[in-house]
């Protein structure tokens, strides 16, 4: 019953994500834009509601992608494998099980001349179709909380990975109570997000020689309510910039309540 359940949760995501990537056009990824957008803070640039996640983890990551050989796991349309192609990378290779966001990402790293350092394959994250000891680095972006529930995906990455090298993974852990909250609420979502926890993580992961988890975003977890798509008026701006600095002296001087941040850095260390 299991395996049958599961392999209609797989169907229904594939489906919804081919639905949502067929109507999106190329995306043209340009460095200098995404650096001052989508990685500050998001009360600053033009970024939106997750940009200072991924400032916090691009700078746990501190361009360790570069002069490696990168798998972007579960890469969807493939903008963050360009992204780390152009800015340094020695080659990067992206899977997703949604065929769409697959061609699209063939199809971006072609315009964007970088075709000879890409490569972009259908697959599933329980059977990967890479050799033993292929990378150096692995980056997931909102990955683990879709493949999580998949049998073997901890192995598969364990196997894929060189010895001593690390994957990186930025996620929403459902420690923390709000998220904990969501999806009680909210259940089953065609999309195929499911709810993660540390003591998942750490069972699930155990093969590797480390697990790490960073936690980020406590008291700025209000930036959900204050936070507005567009121009944003500057008293938003001044509250979200408030609450992101109490965060920050909170875990300098709290650095273990870094456990219940709404997201999560987390570090596999093969």
């Amino acid at each position: 019953m299991k395996v049958f359940n599961l392999d209609r949760r797989r169907d229904a995501e594939k489906a919804y994500w081919a639905n949502v990537r067929s109507g999106t056009g190329e995306r043209r990824i340009v460095p200098a834009e995404v650096q001052a957008n989508e990685l500050r803070p998001c009360f600053e640039g033009s970024g939106d509601l997750y940009s200072e996640n991924r400032f916090f983890f691009h700078s746990v990551l501190n361009n360790e992608w570069k002069n490696k050989y990168v798998l972007d796991y579960a890469c969807g349309q493939g903008n963050w494998s360009i992204y780390f192609a152009l800015t340094g990378a020695r080659r990067v290779a992206g899977f997703d099980m949604d065929s769409v966001g697959i061609e699209a990402a063939r199809s971006g790293a072609m315009s964007h001349g970088i075709a000879n350092k890409c490569q972009f394959l259908e697959a599933d994250a329980s059977n990967l179709p890479f050799p033993d000891s292929e990378f150096e680095i692995v980056i997931g972006t909102a990955a683990l909380h879709h493949t999580i529930k998949y049998d073997n995906i901890f192995e598969e990455l364990f196997r894929v990975m060189k010895p001593g090298s690390k994957a990186f993974f930025l996620e929403n852990l459902a420690d923390f109570p709000l998220w904990r909250l969501h999806w009680w609420i909210k259940g089953q979502v065609p999309e195929g997000d499911v709810p993660i926890f540390s003591k998942e993580v750490r069972q699930k992961s155990r093969m590797f020689s480390k697990c790490e988890i960073i936690g980020d975003t406590l008291v700025h977890s209000l930036k959900h309510f204050l936070w507005k798509e567009g121009r944003m008026k500057p008293w938003r701006r001044s509250l979200l910039r408030s609450t992101w600095s109490v965060d920050q002296k909170i875990f300098r001087t709290f650095p273990g309540l870094r456990r219940w941040g709404c997201f999560s850095i987390i570090v596999l260390t093969k």
